[in-house]
């Protein structure tokens, strides 16, 4: 707050009660507040350091990432990726654990989800053609999954499978398939190293 204050002029006490909520009494301050944190964040210089990485720390110019990492096998914190490390829906491996990229979703429209992802090659489901985006929340249960609703599944080949889920005829089993084609695939549950609901879909 003191930098901020020292940065902008504008009081650490006006700083202090907007951010605890008190309504600004004077507009013209309040939005010179955002403009210097909007130019602090464009020009912001991250440094991503994290002990997941074995120590490695990567220092890059310029705005944030766009990427995230989530981990697959693990219920662990999303990484914040750098951009060089690949393109959302490919899955890449940090310390010998499956990490998912995807794309930080910024939308408030698209609501609470850990990232986007794009369909990469065929799904088994036409509406989610190639260069499609899906909105993708990691299940800490997948035990417990609607059957008839649409997942998307990344088995132990790292091998990402979307489709609509329904229980298998074999035990301890989830077969995906689509309403008008008959291709099926089923997985084991424990050849499953992670289930996403898809809560949003961006057509090309």
């Amino acid at each position: 707050m003191p930098a901020i204050a020292a940065a902008t002029g504008i009081s650490k006490e006006n700083l202090y009660k907007w951010e605890k909520g008190t309504k600004p009494s004077d507009v013209g301050l309040y939005n010179k507040l955002n403009d210097y944190l909007d130019k602090m964040e464009s020009s912001f210089n991250h440094v991503m350091e994290d002990g997941r990485l074995n120590g490695s720390k990567k220092s890059s110019p310029g705005p944030r990432s766009l990427l995230t990492g989530i981990f697959i096998a693990e219920d662990e914190e999303a990484l914040v990726l750098t951009d060089e490390l690949g393109v959302p829906g490919n899955i890449i491996t940090l310390n010998d654990k499956p990490v998912l990229i995807a794309r930080r979703n910024d939308s408030s429209i698209i609501g609470s989800v850990d990232g986007l992802i794009q369909v990469n090659g065929d799904s088994i489901d036409p509406r989610y053609t190639s260069g499609a985006w899906i909105a993708v929340k990691k299940l800490r249960f997948t035990k417990i999954i609607n059957g008839g609703f649409y997942y998307y599944v990344i088995d132990k080949n790292l091998q990402g499978i979307l489709g609509k889920v329904r229980p298998s005829a074999e035990n301890n089993s989830i077969t995906l398939f689509a309403d008008n084609e008959h291709t099926e695939i089923t997985r084991n549950m424990d050849d499953i190293l992670a289930i996403f609901s898809i809560e949003a879909v961006i057509s090309k």
